[in-house]
């Protein structure tokens, strides 16, 4: 036999016996979706938005001026 017929036959061996784990492991933790921080239907939420169009807006202005 040459080298490589034993390794190959070794490699045989080797996933016949049952190298797969039986109860599967995660694979890692699944990344949780992030949760907004101010909701749109609250009066918190609302003057958020309010104050993001406000510094928008003011951007927007400090651009048309230069």
């Amino acid at each position: 036999m040459t080298n490589f017929e034993e390794w190959l036959k070794a490699a045989e061996e080797q996933t016949n016996v049952g190298s797969v784990a039986m109860n599967p492991q995660p694979l890692g933790d699944k990344k949780k979706k992030k949760k907004n921080l101010y909701d749109g239907r609250t009066k918190e939420g609302r003057k958020f938005v309010e104050r993001m169009n406000a510094l928008r807006a003011a951007r927007e202005a400090k651009k048309e001026a230069k």
